[in-house]
C-alpha cells in the first residue's frame, strides 16, 4: 500500500496490515524506458513477497530495483513498511526521509509522511511536511486540522490556533475549522473568543443542541448570563434532556444570576429532585433562591436538610444566617 494511502491510519504500527496491491501501476507514474520498467516488476514481486510475509526476499528485491532506477519512489514506500516490520528506525525514517524528497508537489504524501514523522517522534519534521502540503492546496482544510491537531497534541495551542486561523482566512465558509478553533479556546478557557466560533458554528447548524449548548457554556463562563439563559433555553426547547447535569447547574446559576429567581427555583429543585440530595452546591442555591425570593420557611427546610447530610459545611451554615427570622414566608 503506498504512503499516501496509510495518511489516516491511528498509529504507525497499522502499517503492519498493508498488504494490499498498489493502487496503480508504478508505470503509470514513472518513465516508460526500460531500466524503469525492469524496476516496477521487481518493485511488484517484492509487493507480492511482502504480502506473504517473506520479508527479506522482498528487501532484497527492491535492493535491486534501487540500482536499476534509485529514484524509483515505490522502493521507497515498500521499504518504509519493511522497515518498520523489521523494527529498523532508522531505515524506516531515512525511507520516509526519501519519498518526502522525491514527492515535494504531492501534497497527500506530504502529509501522510508529515503524519508518520509525528507519530515516529519527528515533531519538525513533521510539521515541516504538513506545511508544504498546506502550501500546496491552501484551501484543503484537513491538513490545517491534522496540523494543529500535532501541534495541540504537543502542548502548542498558541500555534494550533494560528495555523487554524490563518486556514478559516482561507477558507472562510469552513464548518469545520471554527468548531477546531471554538475547542481550542475553550480548552484555554478563552471564553469569549470560544463564543465567537461557535456562533459561527451555530449559524452553520442552527439545529443542533450539541453546538448551541458549547456555546451556552461559553457564554456562561464568559459572564454573559443572559445570553448563556437564552440558549440554554433553547436546547432544552428543542430537547428537554439534552442538557447535563453541569449544565443544568450552569442553566440555573444563570438565571439566577439575571434575577429570574422562579426559573432558577424550579431548576435546581429538578436538580436536587433527580439527584436526592447528592450536591451540596446545588442544596446551597437552592436555599439562597428560596431567600431571595422570600420564601423562609422553605429556605429553612433546604438548609436543615442539607444540614443533616453536611452538618459541619460552614457554607450552609452561612447561608442559614441569612434567613430572616422575622418575617412570615411568602407562597
Amino acid at each position: 500500500m503506498p504512503v499516501s494511502q496509510v495518511e489516516f491510519l491511528p498509529e504507525v504500527g497499522s502499517i503492519q496490515k498493508a498488504a494490499e496491491p498498489l493502487d496503480r501501476e508504478p508505470a503509470q507514474s514513472q518513465s516508460a524506458s526500460p531500466y524503469n520498467r525492469q524496476a516496477n516488476k521487481l518493485v511488484q514481486q517484492a509487493l507480492e513477497h511482502y504480502s506473504q510475509g517473506e520479508l527479506k526476499r522482498a528487501k532484497v528485491l527492491l535492493a535491486s530495483a534501487r540500482e536499476i532506477d534509485p529514484g524509483h519512489i515505490g522502493t521507497f514506500e515498500i521499504e518504509a513498511q519493511l522497515s518498520f516490520d523489521m523494527g529498523d528506525r532508522d531505515q524506516f525514517l531515512q525511507s520516509l526521509r526519501s519519498i518526502r524528497a522525491a514527492s515535494p508537489h504531492d501534497s497527500e504524501k506530504q502529509s501522510a509522511i508529515g503524519t508518520l514523522f509525528f507519530q515516529a517522534g519527528q515533531t519538525q519534521e513533521g510539521i515541516a511536511c504538513l506545511n508544504r502540503a498546506i502550501e500546496l492546496k491552501p484551501h484543503d482544510e484537513n491538513y490545517a486540522l491534522k496540523l494543529a491537531a500535532f501541534y495541540e497534541q504537543t502542548g502548542r495551542t498558541e500555534e494550533a490556533q494560528q495555523v487554524l486561523l490563518k486556514a478559516l482566512h482561507t477558507t472562510p465558509g469552513s464548518r469545520r475549522l471554527p468548531i477546531a478553533l471554538g475547542r481550542i479556546c475553550e480548552a484555554s478557557q478563552q471564553w469569549k473568543q470560544a463564543c465567537v466560533y461557535y456562533a459561527m458554528v451555530v449559524n452553520h447548524f442552527p439545529d443542533n443542541h450539541v453546538w448551541r449548548k458549547q456555546k451556552a457554556r461559553c457564554l456562561y463562563y464568559s459572564g454573559n448570563f443572559t445570553a448563556a439563559f437564552d440558549e440554554f433555553s433553547t436546547c432544552r426547547k428543542k430537547d428537554p434532556e439534552s442538557l447535563s447535569l453541569a449544565e443544568m447547574i450552569a442553566f440555573g446559576d444563570a438565571a439566577l444570576q439575571i434575577g429570574n429567581l422562579e426559573k432558577a427555583q424550579m431548576l435546581f429543585d429538578e436538580i436536587s429532585e433527580k439527584h436526592q440530595h447528592q450536591l451540596i452546591h446545588v442544596e446551597i442555591l437552592r436555599g439562597l433562591c428560596a431567600i431571595n425570593r422570600g420564601q423562609s420557611t422553605s429556605a429553612k427546610s433546604i438548609i436543615a436538610t442539607a444540614r443533616k447530610k453536611w452538618p459541619t459545611d460552614e457554607t450552609l451554615l452561612e447561608v442559614a444566617a441569612l434567613i430572616p427570622t422575622d418575617q412570615p414566608s411568602v407562597r
